[in-house]
């Protein structure tokens, strides 16, 4: 034991040592990079059709998109700001420790663990079993219970990856995160050579008005579900040449690019598919393949294709998950806020096993519960899990913002700070009025957690 100890310290200060020489070499085109990355994944090939049927038109999918981009824009500027005055890696749950103290830091790491990532393993993991549905037969058919059951497959293989080291799952995940901007690079070319490939389906029933309000509050939720991951720029802030210039030039830029590419996809499923057809689909981003190619004949076979890059893209995400949020667990247990074995890193791989193979696992658990939850029907236990995340990741978002707004500083960052704050308890409240049931449930996981921080074993 007391070898093992000494070799982990000896390990520990070799990693430091080795930091400490290395010279920041992160641009801001670099921390850009980064943020595209982290906000552009499947998302945007399935969210535009579940807001398309949450809104009355075609208007308002533009107008909810472009408030995303709004949202995610102000979100960068609070961001770009705590990583300018918090410089360093870590993000969200140092900043939160930092200013707000170790409870509300504990929290975030909880929900962090048991609702925001498990949740997003298993919507990404229906995601990933649709549209190998799709690819491997040309339409959905296969059972809901299969899908959950290629979900948990894949959760539970990229677990045990991850759990072998962080080598291992970061080659891994270049592989994927190559398919991942072909299959983008794919339907933005169809979008443009084969524009109004198709048109509405006939008879399509019309749908009662909801009300600018009520659209845009339920819209909303998988709209910032897409747009969400610029604070991944923040989290490597301490690796950057100048922070104070490169850090938040990343970000701004890495959010008007995705801005963009939303906007732009969007309007090219409005336009390949139309409104109705976009609130139908289930797969839109093989759909709008499909439909924009069926004149030229290769309709079904990009639709395939397509759907095979997503699914593959898919898998990517899942990985990513079960690559990087165990360290958080890991940061929670060196500050004592978490069981010291469960986010220890193994000495050989550098990765914290433990904690990978419980994020894993509490992403099944909890996709499994949705599904069980929804009388086996998949794709309401995908919008169950989709709500959640959505509003309790904005619970925080909302307490980023405060710390933001604690700092001292000009009143112009205030003002953009305290904008966003209100920005995060709209969406919060949106999500209560629309969607109550994950949203109480997402409360319920924050007060356990509450719990459990009271009754924790205090350090003699």
């Amino acid at each position: 034991m007391v070898h093992t100890r000494e070799f982990v310290l000896a390990w520990a200060r070799r990693r430091a040592d080795h930091a400490a020489m290395q010279r920041p070499a992160l641009s801001a085109f670099d921390i850009g990079c980064v943020v595209i990355g982290g906000i552009v994944g499947v998302g945007i090939f399935f969210t535009p059709g579940r807001v398309a049927a949450a809104v009355d038109d075609g208007t308002q999918v533009v107008v909810a998109w472009a408030l995303g981009g709004l949202i995610a824009a102000l979100g960068a500027l609070v961001f770009a700001r705590l990583a300018q005055a918090m410089p360093g890696h870590g993000g969200t749950f140092a900043w939160i420790e930092a200013r707000l103290g170790p409870f509300p830091a504990f929290l975030y790491g909880w929900a962090n663990w048991l609702v925001i990532q498990a949740g997003a393993l298993g919507v990404i993991g229906i995601v990933f079993a649709e549209n190998l549905d799709v690819a491997l037969h040309g339409s959905m058919g296969i059972a809901d219970g299969t899908k959950v059951v290629l979900a948990v497959a894949a959760i539970a293989v990229f677990t045990a990856t991850n759990a072998l080291g962080v080598r291992t799952g970061s080659r891994v995940q270049n592989v994927l995160t190559i398919t991942k901007l072909l299959a983008i690079a794919a339907l933005v070319a169809l979008a443009v050579l084969a524009p109004a490939a198709a048109v509405p389906p006939p008879g399509a029933e019309p749908r009662a008005a909801k009300g600018w309000f009520a659209a845009l509050a339920a819209a909303m939720l998988p709209v910032m579900f897409a747009c969400g991951g610029w604070q991944q720029g923040s989290f490597v802030g301490g690796a950057a040449r100048n922070p104070a210039r490169d850090v938040p030039l990343g970000i701004l830029g890495g959010v008007a690019v995705v801005v963009v590419a939303y906007l732009a996809v969007n309007l090219s499923f409005l336009d390949l598919l139309g409104f109705d057809g976009a609130a139908k689909s289930t797969t839109i981003g093989a759909d709008a393949a499909r439909a924009g190619l069926r004149s030229f004949g290769w309709g079904d076979a990009a639709a395939r294709v397509l759907a095979g890059m997503v699914a593959v893209s898919a898998l990517g995400i899942v990985n990513t998950i079960c690559l990087a949020p165990p360290f958080v667990l890991h940061a929670m247990s060196e500050r004592g806020l978490f069981p010291r074995r469960i986010g220890a890193l193994h000495p050989r791989t550098g990765s914290p096993v433990l904690g990978v193979v419980v994020q894993g696992g509490q992403g099944i658990a909890l996709l499994l519960g949705a599904w069980l939850l929804f009388g086996g029907e998949a794709t309401k236990a995908l919008d169950f899990l989709l709500d959640g995340i959505v509003f309790v990741d904005w619970i925080f978002y909302g307490l980023a913002a405060l710390t933001a707004w604690l700092l001292p500083g000009s009143r112009g960052a205030a003002a953009v700070a305290l904008l966003f704050l209100l920005a995060s308890a709209v969406i919060c409240l949106g999500a209560v009025v629309t969607k109550p049931l994950p949203s109480v449930a997402g409360l319920v996981v924050c007060a356990l957690g509450a719990v459990v921080y009271a009754l924790r074993p205090r350090p003699a």
